[in-house]
């Protein structure tokens, strides 16, 4: 992408890409990116809302981390999780066992970028995208690898400035399926089908 795009690489801090979550891009390059390959692919790829996020993270767990309700060790990387990676850098995707549905890094690594901007009220952003020409403070969702385990949790939210760029924020990207067979009462509307993680995304 950036290559065909001619924009710079974003800065791997010296961790390596490869299999390492993207990071150091703000939530332009994100939507840039998805643009960028649903026009390449024909599919339709965009940032997750809040909702969408949280309802993928979950994977129909009810408890704060998709394993349970207790941290435990070496499940996720954190500034205190007991994984090789803590409070260093990023860990490379699959490290960490995924949850229900196949998605890794639900829980530390990287926090990622969503579609929804914070509000005060934040049931008025959850359900929806806000306008890309919108620069107030955009919502990420997990914590990262340099953040303590009270800032894990499926149900974790922070916000940063759109515009702004941190090596321990990246982006998953949810690719539109109107035609897929859903659960029963999912309540996803034919629109969640599919999560692709943000390694290797920007290379």
């Amino acid at each position: 992408f950036a290559l065909a795009t001619g924009r710079e690489l974003p800065d791997d801090e010296g961790w390596g890409r490869g299999r390492r979550p993207v990071i150091n891009v703000n939530l332009y390059d994100a939507l840039g990116f998805a643009k960028w390959k649903s026009r390449q692919s024909g599919e339709r790829y965009r940032l997750p809302t809040e909702v969408e996020w949280e309802h993928a993270a979950r994977a129909g767990s009810p408890t704060r981390f998709p394993w349970g309700d207790a941290l435990g060790s070496n499940r996720a990387n954190c500034d205190g999780c007991g994984s090789p990676w803590d409070g260093e850098s990023t860990a490379p995707v699959g490290s960490f066992a995924p949850n229900a549905w196949g998605l890794y890094d639900v829980v530390g690594n990287v926090g990622e970028w969503t579609c929804s901007m914070r509000d005060p009220d934040p049931m008025h952003s959850f359900e929806r995208c806000d306008s890309p020409y919108e620069s107030r403070r955009r919502v990420y969702r997990n914590g990262g690898w340099s953040d303590d385990p009270d800032r894990l949790g499926m149900a974790f939210r922070d916000w940063n400035a759109a515009f702004r760029r941190t090596d321990d924020v990246g982006f998953r990207l949810v690719r539109e399926c109107p035609g897929c067979a859903l659960t029963a009462g999912d309540g996803s509307g034919g629109r969640i089908a599919d999560q692709e993680s943000s390694a290797e995304v920007m290379r």
